[in-house]
């Protein structure tokens, strides 16, 4: 059944053209973090630094809210057409400068902070604009393809990154990034689309130029994350999860070169790995929705991951690593699409952008701090012990997730 409702969901030219472009956006979103992470730490040889980098990162993601807002006041399509020319500006300058061997750090996070800005505002807008591409009848197999081919693109990506960079180094790779970001505004300028799809018209008759409507709109959007119990524990819960995952993302390249003594290619293939298992859980995701309630699956799934990570600390070695890291993928890639599932079945589609705005930010609050926090402490500690903090830390949502609330239906959130 699933792979006639896939077959059938690809017959929508529309989806079809944005599923293409943006497939091939995610190599450029696997090649970037590889080549400025990678860059950074052979700039300046500083832990504390890729600390700063990776909080930089992670603040740009907190105005998730507030893009959500203009997302829903904005024509969807050309938000995301000039998020991607923007992105190709940034990434393109960022390439030139690396080639050049001009790129300071600095500019490293000037532009880090500019392409992460405006990144934000494409992903609530294809997500409010997903539902008026291909119905909500088909939603659920839109949204399982996506994430198959996202996690797809970034498998190969990562693996291919990891042995480009090591040729030819980290500026080939944000020049590349650079070119998918032009692919992705060509798919989404070419989909044939009414006025009414891709606007919302809801905020028509609101004060979309006051700021009192736009607290008001933003207040809305707050609310109902917050408001409904279920997603306020999953919120924290998230939160949690990305406070403790931190270390990992900000000190991978420091653990291959330090501790691993090993090169570009070895980088790229921990990424491939966790792709590897975040492919493999969201294909088991959607058989075991099927047989088990959504609260006892996140909670055995997040377990695993932070078993997995626990794991990783105390292996330093490569292929050790690799299995850990695969089981690690396992446990985000379960987790992922049955929050975002039950997430996506409540929100009403007049506040899509809103919603899912607030709730991509707010589960990134306490991400800054433990990026930061992750820099000092490898700097005063050993990494095997850094890591294995973070995984026992991640262990906490665990508890916040087994006791979770019932998860409301369509109805019962518009009623809240």
């Amino acid at each position: 059944m699933e792979d006639v409702a896939h077959r059938s969901v690809l017959k929508n030219r529309n989806y079809a053209v944005l599923l293409s472009g943006q497939v091939v956006s995610q190599f450029g979103n696997a090649f970037y973090p590889l080549a400025i992470y990678w860059y950074t730490f052979s700039l300046t040889g500083s832990r504390v630094d890729l600390g700063y980098l990776a909080t930089l990162i992670s603040l740009t993601a907190l105005v998730s809210m507030l893009a959500g807002v203009f997302v829903d006041r904005w024509d969807r399509r050309r938000t995301m057409i000039w998020s991607d020319v923007a992105r190709t500006v940034f990434a393109g300058a960022l390439a030139l400068l690396a080639g050049l061997g001009h790129l300071g750090l600095v500019a490293i996070f000037v532009f880090a902070v500019a392409i992460g800005l405006v990144g934000n505002l494409f992903g609530p807008a294809e997500m409010s604009l997903l539902p008026e591409i291909v119905g909500m009848e088909e939603l659920g197999a839109a949204t399982g393809l996506n994430q198959g081919a996202s996690a797809g693109a970034m498998l190969v990506g990562t693996s291919l990154g990891g042995f480009l960079m090591g040729i030819f180094g980290p500026a080939l790779l944000l020049g590349a990034d650079a070119l998918t970001f032009v692919v992705s505004f060509v798919s989404v300028a070419i989909l044939r689309l009414p006025r009414r799809a891709t606007r919302p018209t809801s905020m028509a008759d609101a004060s979309a130029g006051s700021e009192k409507g736009f607290l008001r709109e933003l207040s809305a959007g707050m609310k109902f994350v917050f408001g409904i119990p279920f997603f306020r524990r999953l919120v924290l819960a998230g939160a949690l999860m990305n406070f403790a995952f931190m270390p990992l993302n900000v000190l991978d390249v420091v653990w291959v070169r330090e501790v691993l003594h090993q090169g570009a290619f070895a980088y790229g293939m921990l990424g491939a790995a966790i792709t590897i298992g975040v492919i493999a859980g969201s294909v088991l995701a959607g058989a075991l929705m099927r047989r088990l309630p959504p609260v006892p699956l996140m909670t055995g799934s997040v377990m695993l991951a932070a078993l997995a990570f626990v794991a990783f600390s105390q292996l330093p070695y490569l292929v050790p690593d690799l299995l850990a890291l695969l089981l690690l993928g396992v446990g985000v890639g379960v987790v992922n699409p049955v929050s975002q599932t039950l997430f996506q079945r409540a929100i009403p589609q007049e506040m899509m952008g809103r919603a899912v705005g607030a709730l991509m930010s707010t589960v990134q609050v306490a991400s800054p701090l433990g990026a930061m926090l992750a820099g000092f402490l490898a700097s005063a500690m050993p990494l095997s012990t850094v890591f294995v903090l973070a995984g026992a830390l991640m262990l906490v949502p665990v508890g916040l997730v087994v006791r979770m609330p019932k998860p409301p239906e369509h109805a019962q959130a518009v009623a809240g």
